[in-house]
């Protein structure tokens, strides 16, 4: 490649001028900032292991990426130091996190910081934004270079270098970019492919750097940059989702990624921006190699599959497969996929491999059940295909599966849409529908189009984990409970009205009509996945109140009793779940509880009847 065709004189000059302000040592520090809301913080949560503890494969990749160069690299994770301070030092204020990225820094001194983040968008310019705060940290101690990447930083990387809180952003991929800086930071000579997406600010204005589109090849693995993480402790202070829990919140556990980038090109989604388009898959041998690595060197039992699109390839993904199931019956091991797959690819044959080789549950993404809306998003599915992959999954009761739904799409759905959407799930009859309320961002409306926010703001698309409570607050003029059902079907819900559209979503159709709790269903089941949830929720009470039913139609009435117990509790302590529980009519259950499996599902009957035009 011809490095001169591209001009990055201004690339190269800002470069220069950050050798002359800043002391340049061989020191490099990556920083993985805390994978949750510091506004929504529970420590009961956290004691609970119920935070997400991702071990920072981003930048083990990027680490990977350096490491031939005569760099100290390290990495710190300050979501797993903040969570064991909170877990094992009862002392310790969650609000003083940034003590521990300081102590670190004096520790390691290094003069080049890379930071990411994984969390949710919310208001990034928030004082307690995790990966805003970490650079207005390092920006006010004024001695290093700050590298900022990652979805979040990518969509904001034009507020981020104007407000002087870094003074690089790396879009997209970060391999290569992150190589062809760093020739010019240590004014090394530009050995590396001249490549786009290097933010930074010159004269005033947000630049870019020159070269052309950017597609890292996937070699390798990420075998030698383990050794930079403890990463058999990060089930000692969080989890990877429900599914990891599952598994077993004692088992150790870790990721991995077969494929970059995603087929399809979804209105909501950005992917394709981060990735690019296509999809590459690393070599399976070298993979397996990684997690062979991982569970005889670091005692890993359970993997969680980073994939946006972990069945493009057929092939390659049975091949894979093949390999687990070797693992698994060598060492026991689990896997599960909490990124959703996508429906058209399911066939009983990899169903069949998933159940041998130890998954213990994915989700498809279904997203809506209108078939306009399908359309609108660009999504790769139809009410057909959707259907006929549902129809698969149920035939494999060993494995938990869902389907991942969206109520509010791009601003404009009515409650119509969404009843469809809510109808839709029930007919899918899958063991969980995960509803999420639609997000918006700075950049949504460049993935999506003509979008209309209404002056709508970011937020977590799971409303209830908006508070440290876990409780949804009433507004003025909301509707709430069953009532939601007979919401005006034209309507386009406001911000507000959509967080008791989920709320009444999510309990009619996954608790109330849930089809392990019904005859001929599997109360084990559903026991093991609500127990895994309330992890997160130890505050809600219709987690264990439903458990206790599925624990009467198990037989356990020991254990229904330690859930009903806690219900009781729950009630007694809060009037928001108390007048919650009044509304739905679970009231006169709790103390008028049933006793065998027939009067469990004569219950469930009364409370459906309410439902029967929505869930029919």
């Amino acid at each position: 490649m011809d490095n001169q065709h591209f001009d990055n004189k201004k690339l190269k000059q800002y470069a220069s001028s950050l050798r002359g302000r800043y002391v340049v040592n061989n020191k490099v520090l990556l920083v993985q900032a805390p994978q949750f809301l510091f506004e929504s913080f529970n420590v009961a949560v956290a004691k609970n292991r119920g935070y997400y503890a991702y071990h920072p494969a981003g930048l083990q990749c990027i680490a990977k990426a350096l490491s031939g160069r005569d760099l100290e690299i390290e990495i710190f994770d300050l979501n797993y130091s903040l969570l064991k301070r909170v877990i094992y030092e009862d002392s310790f204020d969650f609000k003083d996190w940034l003590i521990l990225l300081e102590k670190h820094l004096e520790k390691s001194q290094p003069s080049i910081i890379g930071v990411s983040s994984i969390n949710v968008y919310s208001d990034v310019f928030s004082p307690d934004y995790p990966l805003t705060g970490i650079m207005e940290l390092l920006r006010n101690k004024n001695k290093y270079i700050i590298i900022a990447g990652g979805p979040i930083a990518m969509n904001e990387y034009e507020n981020y270098l104007m407000k002087d809180l870094c003074h690089f952003v790396v879009t997209g991929e970060g391999e290569n970019k992150i190589n062809l800086l760093f020739d010019y930071l240590f004014d090394s000579g530009s050995t590396h492919a001249q490549v786009e997406g290097i933010c930074f600010k010159y004269d005033g204005k947000v630049e870019q750097s020159a070269g052309q589109r950017d597609v890292v090849a996937l070699n390798g693995n990420l075998i030698s940059t383990y050794d930079l993480i403890p990463v058999e402790d990060y089930h000692n202070i969080g989890s990877l989702n429900p599914y990891s829990r599952m598994a077993g919140q004692d088992r150790r556990f870790a990721t991995f990624q077969l494929n970059r980038g995603c087929r399809a090109n979804c209105k909501f989604c950005g992917v394709r921006e981060v990735m690019g388009k296509g999809v590459r898959h690393y070599p399976v041998r070298s993979l397996l190699d990684e997690i062979e690595y991982l569970i005889r060197e670091r005692g890993i039992r359970h993997f969680d599959v980073l994939d946006d699109d972990f069945l493009i390839n057929r092939d390659v993904v049975i091949e894979l497969l093949k390999g687990l199931v070797r693992l698994r019956e060598q060492f026991g091991i689990t896997w599960s996929s909490n990124n959703g797959l996508i429906a058209s690819s399911i066939t009983e044959e990899l169903m069949t491999l998933m159940r041998d080789s130890g998954c213990v549950g994915f989700r498809i993404g279904v997203e809506t059940g209108n078939s306009e809306m399908l359309t609108k998003m660009r999504k790769p599915a139809t009410i057909k295909s959707l259907k006929k992959a549902a129809s698969i999954l149920n035939r494999f009761p060993e494995i938990f599966t869902g389907g991942n739904y969206i109520i509010g799409l791009l601003g404009e759905e009515t409650f119509g849409e969404m009843l469809e959407t809510f109808n839709f799930s029930c007919e899918l009859n899958l063991d969980w529908a995960s509803f999420a309320v639609f997000q918006f961002t700075s950049k949504t409306a460049v993935h999506a189009g003509n979008l209309k926010t209404d002056g709508r703001v970011a937020a977590d698309f799971v409303p209830s984990k908006e508070s440290s409570d876990r409780e949804i607050t009433e507004g003025k003029g909301i509707v709430s409970g069953p009532e939601v059902f007979r919401l005006p079907e034209d309507v386009i819900p406001s911000p507000a009205q959509l967080k008791q559209i989920w709320f009444s979503f999510n309990l009619v159709g996954n608790y109330i009509n849930n089809k392990n709790l019904k005859p001929g269903g599997s109360p084990e089941k559903f026991t093991s996945w609500v127990e895994a949830v309330q992890i997160s929720y130890p505050k809600n009470p219709y987690m264990p109140f439903f458990a206790a039913l599925g624990y009467i139609l198990s037989g356990n009435h020991e254990t229904s009793f330690k859930h009903l117990n806690n219900t009781k509790m729950i009630l007694k302590e809060s009037k928001y779940w108390d007048n919650s529980f009044s509304q739905f009519g679970f009231k006169e259950l709790v103390f008028n509880f049933p006793e065998n499996a027939n009067s469990v599902h004569d219950a469930l009957n009364l409370l459906k009847k309410y439902y029967y035009k929505w869930i029919s």
